[in-house]
């Protein structure tokens, strides 16, 4: 399926895909920021190294994608 999405990196791709999948604006922020905090986590432990280059440039392009989320989840509801 088109849709389906390859999990290379579950430990903060997971909490990614939640965030990404989350779809009541109420919950929207506190997905972000868990994936926020598992992509941190992970990109500390790895940030040393050469042998990670490609899950960094992944941690960079998802981190885009959460900034993009926060944006939607911080603007003023409609009424």
């Amino acid at each position: 399926m088109a849709g389906d999405r390859v999990i290379i990196y579950p430990k903060w791709q997971i909490p990614l895909m939640a965030a990404i999948a989350e779809t009541n604006p109420e919950k929207l922020l506190e997905r972000v920021k868990e994936a926020q905090r598992a992509i941190s986590k992970r990109f500390w432990a790895i940030s040393r190294s050469t042998s990670h280059e490609a899950e960094i440039e992944a941690i960079k392009r998802a981190m885009d994608t959460l900034d993009v989320l926060r944006t939607k989840a911080s603007q003023p509801k409609a009424s």
